[in-house]
């Protein structure tokens, strides 16, 4: 009498081989996760790290005391409009900033002309010969913004030209304005000051991101 086909040992072997298989690719989708997640890791730290507000020259995007992810500036390529993150701790003009760091938001690049009159910030810029007035829906004048002028100041090779989005009193941000006695120091800022950048995306949705990686 002819055994199952369930009894046979070509039965059994065949069914041994498909489990062996089946949790050697098992283990390998948990081993290549597992790389993924490393690697990820890896890439996460080096690219990221986080920033806490002091002051209130960033009011009314940032605020004092509110923890940030910065994205750190080598990997990134830095532009208008950002808000970055300045390493002053090598000025010996910079000592008595409470701190190594600015948080500040980027207004010109090499090449740039910037100035304000009445509040109203206009650039030329890198190349162009028409002076182009400036949108800025994250600056806060308050009732001072018919006050707040500053001179022309030409951006040169490898500076910047930053401010404080807070712009409601004249002691409200130290920034690029030397000539009008608003930074640490009497010329302008490096490029290779740029720590990091605060992105959109992060200040947009730093409450809940502020959960996730500042939990105290």
């Amino acid at each position: 009498m002819n055994k199952p086909l369930s009894d046979s040992e070509l039965y059994e072997a065949r069914h041994g081989f498909k489990e062996r298989r089946s949790n050697a690719r098992f283990f390998g989708a948990i081993l290549a996760i597992f790389i993924l997640f490393l690697c990820f890791s890896a890439w996460w730290t080096g690219s990221f790290g986080g920033v806490v507000v002091d002051g209130s020259s960033m009011n009314q995007t940032l605020y004092d005391g509110e923890r940030l992810l910065m994205r750190y500036a080598k990997d990134y390529e830095v532009k208008r409009g950002d808000v970055i993150v300045v390493y002053v701790g090598d000025y010996e003009e910079c000592e008595s900033v409470n701190g190594d760091f600015l948080i500040k938001r980027l207004i010109a690049i090499e090449g740039d002309k910037v100035r304000c009159q009445d509040g109203q910030i206009e650039i030329q810029y890198a190349g162009t010969e028409k002076w182009q007035k400036l949108n800025e829906p994250y600056a806060h004048y308050g009732s001072y913004r018919f006050e707040y002028d500053f001179a022309e100041y030409e951006v040169g090779e490898g500076e910047i030209f930053f401010l404080g989005d807070n712009r409601s009193g004249r002691g409200s941000s130290v920034d690029s304005r030397y000539q009008e006695g608003m930074s640490h120091l009497d010329r302008l800022y490096k490029k290779a000051d740029i720590y990091g950048v605060v992105p959109a995306w992060a200040i947009e949705h730093n409450q809940i991101l502020s959960k996730i990686f500042f939990r105290k």
